[in-house]
This record gives C-alpha cells, structure tokens and sequence, in this order.
C-alpha cells in the first residue's frame, strides 16, 4: 500500500506543477471568472483541491506519522477558518503554486513516515462518516487532486488554453 501511495502523491506533485505552469501562461481574468465548474472558476477548483488536503489530510493523518511533520503550522496558517486559501496566496498565482508545491512535498514525507495503512480510521463530515483502512482513506484523498485536475483540464480546453499534465506514464 505505501507505495501505491507513495506514486500517486508523486504524481500529484507532478501533475500539479505542470498544472500551475499552464496556469501561469494563460490569461489571469479566464482563470478567474466563473466558467460554471462546481467550484465556479478554474483558481475555486484549485482551491478546494488544496485546502482539502490541508485540512484534511494533515489534520486526519498527521498524528500517524512516525516522525513530527515540520511546517504544518504554516501550511494550516494559510487558509481561513472557512476553508478558504488566504486571499493574498489566492490572488498571486506564483504564490498559489508554490504552496501547492510545498503541501504535495508534505504529503510525500506524511506518507514516507507513516508505517500502518491497515488500521480502520474514521473520516467524518457532516452527514457522513466513512470508516475503512488508513490508506484506502488517504488514497481517496489522493484522488480527489486528480478529480479536480480533471475538471479544470476540461475547462481549460473549453476556454482553448493547451493543457495535458494529467499523464501518470510521463512522469
């Protein structure tokens, strides 16, 4: 299991730099506005992805781990108590991508350090509860980025921006 994990949390890093880099090239305004994704715009869905695996799971799985996870703190410092990055990172696509950059390093080590994906844990939110094998937990969260990837790849070949970053083989 811990490494099924291991690839799919380095391929999200992967897929999610050359995300940004696609990001940084097209027209800020389309990334912007709301071109009817879920989240509204292409940065909404960007940021649902991220601040889920903040909150989630550093917050979830953290204590699993068999070492202390260095900047956690920081990375919990830059969204809002309503689950929302910090609009100066929102705003400033560098800054977005760079902290995307640092939550899929964090991810990796959370992974690297943790050694039981066996046990039964518990993921609740409200209405709904989901109890199943650490890594099968983790690796739903690890998804959830490539879910949301692949809506914004849609919405950007809607909107004509070239984009193909969601290719596992070339990593």
């Amino acid at each position: 299991m811990k490494q099924a994990l291991l690839l799919q949390a380095q391929y999200n890093q992967f897929a999610n730099k050359n995300m940004f880099a696609v990001l940084q090239g097209a027209p800020k305004d389309a990334l912007y506005k709301d071109c009817g994704l879920y989240y509204g715009s292409i940065m909404r869905t960007a940021e649902h992805s991220l601040c889920g695996t903040i909150g989630i799971v550093f917050q979830h799985f953290s204590p699993f781990a068999t070492k202390k996870l260095d900047g956690l703190d920081a990375l919990f410092g830059a969204i809002t108590p309503e689950g929302k990055l910090q609009s100066t990172i929102f705003n400033d696509l560098d800054a977005f991508a760079k902290l995307q950059d640092q939550v899929d390093s964090k991810v990796i080590e959370l992974i690297q350090s943790i050694e039981d994906f066996d046990s039964v844990a518990v993921l609740a939110f409200p209405g709904i509860e989901f109890k199943k094998p650490r890594g099968f937990l983790i690796l739903a969260m690890l998804n959830h980025a490539v879910h949301h990837r692949g809506a914004i790849a849609g919405a950007l070949d809607i909107l004509k921006i070239e984009n193909d970053f969601n290719g596992m083989l070339g990593m």
